[in-house]
């Protein structure tokens, strides 16, 4: 049997098939959603009018540190103020909008898209999110509040992708596969963050249209064409699409359905009790939730902690803080591709490989993050290259570690566990921008205690991976009772000795 699932293997196209086609589409599908949830990141930098905000002076001068007294000023011709005086706890509160709206729809649109299918579903969110995206500078014009609004709509429809993706590799990816494609697929994310950090930097300082605002208007436009594209191509199972070759089709087919069990849209019932009584999948709420809080610490606070710590301009700000999101994309690719690889050659388990990935993904940025603390806008590029190297090193997470652990544990049910996990996961995208703004409200200095505790989050979600966390599919995941656990020493594409073989035609 191992033998002819090799020849299977071997026969079908990689490189020039339908489920590529997928990931590749679903990668752009990444940017424009990543696009538009760091958009109020970059913008804020420039809709502030951060001389309006009031400061006490001498409770300032008293705080900072010698070495920050003496580093360059920006000139006023460098400088950009929009038109808002909002305050650091405001600019909090609106940031933290958007995580409020992602926080409740992550375990309806993962039931949701395990029960219709993700093509409306992911669809759909970003249609609704990027019609809302565009209104925003008409909100800002009114008040923050609106703005705040405006971005807990976008998060409640950004709310279903994540755990829609769960569902599309579920059904798209072979097991031996998993590793490149969801890798390939997720990376998109840091691309939009890059797109949008580095041109967002430069819209601000455009005079067409106010500048910032273009930054709204272009991710808003993107999402909408993707979303119209992606209703238009995707197919919720391969044997609904029409462009892929009966021996594509086949292949995946085999070897997708007997770990998802043969679970049908219509019986579709989630072991509620099980997955919530699983260490296996409270081992990936935790790190999931853990390596978050320094994920969203960056990717909400990265563009002021370039201002006002590191004191880059705009036009720097913007492509210094996408340089870490580009080396992020590369490291996704590569730890997908070497974790697959060291699967299929069984020179690692399927829990061993997610525990060393969640590993590197998480003590080294905490190191990295530490060393963060003590820069100052004198070493402002050392300070750059830490910063690019810690969050480098959390792409081993996305592509080889727990990003993978829902659909390795219960693939069946991969979209709701990614649900619950992404919610709270979600959590820390709500706090830790009023953490931030709290700790560096009057006190620059105190950037180094937001460091400190992303820190010691990092190592708390490794170790609890390390102790309870697991590759293997999960009794309960399996439909029929006589199915056990799947031996994680067997390789993801071989069948289970234990298990019968379905035929294609099977319901």
């Amino acid at each position: 049997m191992k033998q002819m699932d090799v020849e299977r293997t071997k026969s079908v196209s990689f490189w020039c098939s339908i489920r590529v086609a997928v990931a590749f589409v679903g990668f752009l599908g990444m940017i424009a959603h990543y696009s538009q949830k760091i958009s109020v990141g970059i913008a804020l930098v420039c809709m502030v009018n951060h001389s309006a905000i009031a400061t006490p002076q001498n409770s300032l001068s008293k705080t900072l540190a010698p070495t920050n007294l003496n580093c360059p000023v920006l000139s006023n011709a460098a400088k950009i103020e929009g038109p808002y005086p909002w305050s650091k706890n405001v600019q909090g509160i609106v940031l933290g909008g958007y995580f409020w709206g992602y926080l409740i729809t992550e375990v309806p649109g993962g039931y949701l898209a395990g029960r219709y299918g993700a093509r409306f579903i992911f669809g759909g969110a970003m249609i609704i999110a990027s019609l809302f995206s565009v209104v925003i500078p008409w909100g800002a014009s009114i008040h923050w509040g609106i703005v705040w609004f405006l971005r807990l709509i976008v998060g409640l429809a950004h709310g279903v992708i994540w755990p829609s993706m769960a569902v599309i590799m579920s059904h798209w990816a072979p097991p031996n596969e998993r590793g490149k494609l969801v890798g390939f697929m997720n990376a998109g994310a840091q691309i939009g963050n890059v797109i949008t950090l580095s041109i967002g930097g430069l819209m601000c300082s455009w005079d067409f249209a106010g500048g910032w605002p273009l930054i709204y208007y272009s991710t808003g436009v993107l999402g909408l064409v993707w979303g119209i594209f992606w209703i238009i191509f995707y197919a919720d199972s391969p044997r609904d699409q029409r462009c892929i070759s009966n021996s594509e089709k086949e292949y995946i087919l085999h070897e997708t359905q007997q770990q998802l069990s043969n679970h049908s849209k219509n019986e579709f019932q989630a072991p509620w009790k099980a997955i919530l009584t699983s260490p296996a999948c409270w081992a990936l709420f935790a790190v999931h939730t853990c390596n978050n809080w320094g994920t969203y610490t960056f990717l909400t606070s990265i563009p002021k902690y370039m201002a006002e710590v590191l004191k880059f301009d705009i036009k720097s700000n913007g492509f210094l803080s996408s340089l870490p999101y580009i080396m992020f994309w590369f490291n996704i690719n590569l730890s997908g591709a070497i974790a697959d690889m060291l699967i299929r050659k069984e020179k690692l388990t399927r829990t061993r490989t997610r525990q060393v990935f969640n590993v590197l993904g998480n003590l080294f940025p905490a190191i990295f993050v530490i060393g963060l603390a003590f820069m100052t806008c004198e070493t402002k590029y050392v300070a750059v290259t830490l910063l690019t190297i810690g969050v480098t090193f959390t792409g081993c997470c996305y592509g080889g570690g727990f990003m993978l652990t829902a659909n390795d544990i219960a693939p069946a049910y991969a979209g709701i566990i990614f649900g619950i996990s992404n919610t709270f996961a979600t959590l820390p995208g709500i706090i830790s921008p009023y953490v931030v703004g709290a700790l560096t409200e009057r006190d620059p200095n105190n950037w180094r205690y937001v460091f400190f505790i992303c820190a010691a989050i990092y190592i708390i979600g490794m170790i609890v991976f390390l102790f309870i966390g697991s590759g293997d599919v999960q009794p309960w995941a399996l439909k029929d009772a006589d199915k056990s656990t799947i031996p994680e020493a067997v390789p993801l594409a071989e069948p289970v000795p234990a298990a019968p073989s379905k035929t294609l035609d099977e319901p």
